[in-house]
């Protein structure tokens, strides 16, 4: 999935150099239909010639002649007649001198990665105002692992952030995000509502195909975010065979899970079985962490 991402980067990125050629040689073609512009061009290739059989680098004809070049490129209203590519440092290309992405392709990337990911916003962690948590030291610690998470090997796959609403979940897995994006992780974000809608026309499909593919991409993605999980209309035939089988199997292959929840585990281990309940509260495997606190968000309204 990844490699597409990369394929399809290169792809925008290829464009914009066709793009540039093509806007060239279109503005090439139309200056040249202009015979004073052609005399010109004709006066500023044979000085440059001339210049280059004399190991001269440059000198006041050569410049005359490039200005009146360019004088008259802009009373045809054209700006060049070279390609104008968006970036300097590759004209285009995606690739360095060194043959290493250029920050362009990066960039190009890093915005699909956004786009794809499911968050509706991203946030940064130095944009974090830990004033407004009740515990500030407390906050900075989480912030501070969960930023160190972001950039680890994943020894712990499963993090399990537990809080009431409005106590700052979502701003941090924004965030958490963000970084991972940054490290041109593939992140999918899902609401544990739909994604609980896939379990149901799992469960329903007769199509063996289709079947798989509804939970696939749960189990497949790189970096998996859940939100809300316990707010999903639950059906005790589906919901916690299928959460199950979503959880064991990103475990089992080692592939990042973030579960926010207003649910502590004695309330998962109530609300959904043991064997979730197990798998979340693996010390082996998994982080949990509780955020406590008031609203926020009415804190910032009272302000």
């Amino acid at each position: 999935m990844k490699s597409t991402i990369i394929e399809k980067a290169k792809k925008i990125i290829k464009n914009k150099h066709f793009d540039a050629e093509n806007q060239a040689l279109s503005n090439k073609t139309k200056a040249f239909d202009d015979e004073l512009f052609k005399n010109l061009y004709h006066v500023y290739v044979n000085k440059m010639i001339e210049n280059a059989r004399e190991g001269k680098e440059n000198d006041e004809e050569l410049n005359l002649a490039k200005s009146q070049l360019q004088e008259r490129l802009n009373k045809l209203n054209i700006d060049s007649i070279e390609p104008q590519y968006h970036c300097k440092l590759c004209n285009d290309s995606g690739l360095t001198k060194e043959g290493k992405y250029c920050n362009c392709l990066i960039d190009q990337i890093n915005k699909i990665l956004i786009e794809e990911s499911g968050f509706l916003q991203l946030e940064d962690f130095k944009s974090t105002n830990l004033k407004l948590f009740p515990e500030k030291s407390l906050m900075k610690t989480l912030y501070e692992k969960m930023q160190k998470w972001c950039h680890s090997d994943f020894e712990k796959t499963l993090i399990f952030l537990a809080g009431q609403t409005g106590v700052g979940k979502t701003h941090l897995t924004r965030c958490m995000a963000n970084e991972l994006i940054k490290r041109h992780k593939l992140v999918f974000f899902t609401t544990s509502f739909a994604m609980h809608q896939d379990f149901v026309k799992s469960f329903a499909c007769r199509d063996a195909i289709e079947k798989q593919e509804l939970i696939s991409k749960y189990i497949d993605a790189e970096i998996l975010f859940i939100d809300d999980l316990g707010t999903e209309l639950r059906n005790p035939n589906i919901t916690v065979n299928y959460l199950y089988h979503v959880i064991n199997e990103r475990q089992t292959k080692k592939r990042p899970t973030i579960i926010t929840t207003n649910l502590n585990l004695e309330e998962i281990l109530s609300y959904y079985d043991e064997r979730i309940f197990s798998r979340i509260a693996d010390k082996t495997s998994s982080i949990c962490l509780f955020i406590e606190g008031e609203d926020l968000r009415l804190k910032n309204t009272k302000k």
